[in-house]
């Protein structure tokens, strides 16, 4: 991460909290700061890889994909959804 304590503005406690957790882990602030926030939001092993978190990888994360409630199970299955698709307007 490579960053000092001194180029993030964090309040007294803030500083504080993360003395201690240095001091207690014996590692320096800008790596405590960094597994704090790999924990806060860890990346998908795929966003890891390209050193981003696409769309897709942040609504997996975040529990979005899959979470539609109160809709029909499998739209595919109920012929009244299926009614007329594949066929063209014109």
């Amino acid at each position: 991460m490579n960053i000092s304590h001194d180029q993030i503005i964090l309040n007294a406690e803030q500083k504080g909290r993360l003395a201690r957790l240095a001091e207690e882990t014996g590692k320096p602030w800008d790596e405590v700061l960094g597994e704090a926030l790999a924990a806060f939001r860890p990346l998908t092993p795929a966003a890891e890889e390209r050193g981003q978190e696409s769309f897709y990888d942040a609504a997996r994360r975040l529990g979005f994909i899959g979470s539609l409630d109160g809709g029909p199970p499998d739209l595919s299955t109920n012929p009244k959804y299926m009614e007329g698709f594949g066929k063209s307007d014109t």
